[in-house]
């Protein structure tokens, strides 16, 4: 499968880095369930959490410091 390309993932967000943590985030928390799997590759678990988050399974949310 061909992952999705950056220009499609920039419609979910407006930052590059948002995605890249995003994706690292679910990559790690995929692979951390499968990894007893015989077939267990990290790749393959980047390029599911990219699809998810192109098929809106999981969404980027910020946390603002805010003045009080």
């Amino acid at each position: 499968m061909v992952p999705p390309s950056l220009k499609d993932l920039l419609e979910i967000t407006d930052s590059k880095y948002a995605v890249v943590v995003a994706v690292a985030k679910r990559a790690r928390s995929l692979s951390e369930t499968r990894k007893k799997d015989e077939d267990w590759r990290l790749a393959a678990m980047v390029t599911e959490a990219l699809d998810e988050l192109q098929d809106g399974k999981f969404n980027i949310s910020y946390k603002y410091k805010g003045s009080e």
